[in-house]
């Protein structure tokens, strides 16, 4: 062989290598870079999620904390319209107060709106006592943990001979939350 013949077949084969390189060699270095874009990608992912799970973390804690105040509110404000709830608290009010419970009539909302969180159960009483008898009364609604607002009360004379017993009619809205 001669010398420009071994000058040919060494160049030959550094072009060979050179495009044996640029084909298997360039095919793995991208690769390379598309494995280490999606390792970046999976550590901004991961990074979000360790932020995400302390702020969950942080939430339950002052969940936890406020779990009390949630418990007072809802008492006051129930999750549900219950009816059987309003009626017993009534009675029982009424009985402290040594009055009598004649007649209670429930309606729905007075805005029928059903979109608003908090709705209204409009609650009518028949009441038979005396006015320091009805003052309690009034102070024992005030001090229930149930929100109730009083909007009219009517007073009349009761027909019983010998006594003076007084027919009381009260009208009040309470209130509940409209869960979704």
């Amino acid at each position: 062989m001669s010398i420009a013949n071994k000058n040919y077949l060494g160049i030959g084969l550094a072009g060979l290598a050179i495009i044996a390189f640029w084909l298997f060699g360039m095919s793995i270095w991208a690769r390379i870079s598309l494995l280490n874009e999606a390792a970046a990608e999976r550590e901004d992912i991961l990074s979000s999620r360790t932020e995400i799970l302390g702020i969950i973390e942080d939430l339950n804690s002052q969940y936890q904390q406020r779990s009390l105040d949630v418990s007072k509110i809802s008492s006051v404000v129930p999750n549900a319209k219950n009816a059987a709830e309003l009626v017993s608290m009534f009675e029982a009010v009424s009985q402290q107060t040594g009055m009598q419970l004649v007649e209670i009539t429930m309606g729905g909302s007075g805005s029928g709106n059903q979109q608003q969180e908090l709705q209204t159960v409009f609650v009518e009483l028949g009441l038979i006592g005396s006015y320091p008898s009805l003052t309690t009364f009034l102070d024992l609604l005030e001090k229930n943990l149930r929100l109730i607002d009083v909007s009219e009360i009517n007073v009349s004379q009761a027909s019983v001979p010998g006594q003076q017993v007084l027919n009381f009619r009260v009208k009040a809205d309470a209130y509940y939350l409209n869960v979704k």
